[in-house]
């Protein structure tokens, strides 16, 4: 085996996840003095003074990063079931695997799916000069879109977390004291969101903006752990032996 390229495939997988980091806060990020209301689940007031090639380069870092997320976790998931042989350990590798596929195939679409949204908004309201109207017609095609999406966050974002918090705390990841375990417990997209996202919604503009990249940052994170699991196991020599067996 080829450490060097594992551990390439893992950093090309963690550049997609910057890429959805760049993509989120092209999407979301208001300057100081722009609306914060929102028309409906998914509409902004915001989007209307957006730039559209802010967009249009979102959707571009979405597509682009799908391609490199699916390079490094499947490398992950890989050496995940090299390192867990045992029978009770094989079902949360499956489930790993059940996770970043959903979102191989479908985060690409999601985050062009946000950025249509927004896009028809935009342009309804340019059309017809009705914004109510035209957060009417973007929200309709958002809710038509809604099935896919809950389904796409429960098995990649929930399912994943749930995945990397048991393998962490049933020690199946080489993580060495308690105080490891606990900081590997935040890598995950619904812990770093949900804790470390929502700490930064408390602070001022700018910094208040860095939210909106946490959801992505977490999955950046579970390849962070790929990096010391694969670390471990080429210090173990347990990379080298799968390599002589074959």
């Amino acid at each position: 085996m080829n450490v060097s390229k594992e551990k390439k495939a893992i950093v090309a997988g963690m550049v997609g996840c910057l890429l959805y980091v760049i993509g989120d806060f092209l999407f979301s990020a208001t300057g100081k003095s722009q609306s914060t209301e929102s028309i409906g689940l998914m509409v902004k007031v915001a989007y209307l003074d957006m730039a559209t090639w802010r967009m249009v380069l979102s959707i571009i870092c979405g597509v682009l990063g799908t391609a490199l997320y699916y390079i490094g976790f499947h490398q992950m998931w890989k050496l995940l079931k090299r390192h867990l042989s045992q029978p009770k350990q094989r079902k949360w590798v499956k489930m790993f695997q059940a996770a970043y596929l959903t979102g191989t195939v479908c985060w690409g679409y999601v985050h062009a799916m946000f950025m249509n949204v927004a896009l028809i908004f935009k342009f309804a309201f340019v059309q017809y000069d009705d914004m109510r109207a035209a957060a009417e017609i973007a929200n309709k095609v958002f809710y038509c879109n809604a099935a896919p999406l809950l389904a796409s966050y429960i098995l990649c974002d929930v399912l994943l977390s749930i995945v990397m918090l048991v393998l962490i705390w049933k020690r199946m990841l080489p993580l060495k004291s308690t105080g490891q375990r606990i900081l590997a417990s935040l890598c995950n997209p619904i812990a770093f969101a949900g804790i470390v996202g929502n700490l930064f919604t408390l602070l001022p503009w700018p910094l208040n903006q860095i939210d909106h990249g946490t959801e992505s940052t977490g999955h950046l994170l579970v390849l962070a752990l790929g990096l010391v699991l694969l670390r471990e196991m080429t210090k173990s020599g347990e990379l080298k032996e799968v390599e002589v067996r074959r």
